[in-house]
């Protein structure tokens, strides 16, 4: 797939959307020819037999799984950007451990910072989802 070029177009939105629903169980894939988003679970394409199913993934792309985007990166690299640094280093605690990213979730929520990680975290999502465009040469608004 990698090197061909389609000449459809793909939304922003629908590539974050789906970026978004990726998880260690469920990864996504684009499909060109068809021009949907689908879950590896494909449950809409079950009436499909094994060779339409073959083909299916054979002409499809991967989406950046849940280990490609990392999110505890993304919360590492926020961390940061904070100037101050008690919140920072209570940033950084809070990414020790089990449960880090309910810590640092709240961590964010108890200082009042969580609408700047979202922000953050938004556009880190929309860098790889424009990446991933550019890298399988899809078009996108």
């Amino acid at each position: 797939m990698k090197g061909m070029k389609f000449f459809m177009k793909v939304k922003l939105k629908d590539v974050l959307d789906s970026l978004e629903m990726v998880s260690g169980e469920i990864d996504y894939y684009y499909n060109p020819k068809i021009g949907k988003f689908f879950m590896s679970n494909i449950g809409e394409f079950e009436a499909l037999n094994e060779d339409e199913l073959d083909e299916l993934f054979t002409e499809s792309i991967i989406l950046p799984t849940q280990y490609d985007i990392d999110e505890y990166s993304m919360m590492e690299e926020f961390a940061a950007t904070v100037e101050d640094q008690r919140l920072q280093n209570q940033l950084y605690i809070s990414l020790n451990g089990s449960g880090a990213f309910r810590r640092f979730k709240d961590t964010c929520i108890n200082f009042d910072i969580i609408n700047d990680w979202y922000k953050f975290k938004n556009e880190k999502y929309k860098e790889i989802a424009i990446d991933w465009c550019k890298e399988n040469n899809i078009e996108f608004e």
